[in-house]
């Protein structure tokens, strides 16, 4: 998918923008971590069922960078995340799966 190239190129970027213009602790995976957060937005608002999985894959990431930060309170909040996404993934596929059936059984 497009978004996937779009995402990456993106994280290249902003990775070297954020290593020669600041003094981020981890800019390549900070950068990659923003690219894909944003990619995964712009799949939520087009009503992808995968969105979801890109959002469970980057907060995962987040967690461990938090706790590698030592910032374990905001770790312990994207973990939460991680149980909302999992939660919005299930309930979209169970929201497809019975529109689907309708539609089956009316066609």
């Amino acid at each position: 998918m497009i978004a996937y190239t779009a995402g990456a190129v993106a994280a290249v970027a902003l990775g070297f923008f954020f290593k020669y213009n600041t003094n981020a602790a981890l800019p390549f995976l900070d950068s990659t971590l923003t690219a894909f957060s944003l990619v995964a937005q712009w799949m939520l608002t087009r009503k992808y069922l995968e969105n979801w999985i890109v959002w469970i894959a980057v907060d995962v990431v987040y967690v461990g960078m938090f706790i590698f930060k030592h910032l374990y309170m905001t770790a312990g909040l994207y973990a939460v995340f991680i149980a909302l996404c999992a939660r919005g993934y299930f309930e979209w596929k169970k929201s497809r799966t019975s529109r689907e059936v309708i539609e089956a059984a009316g066609a």
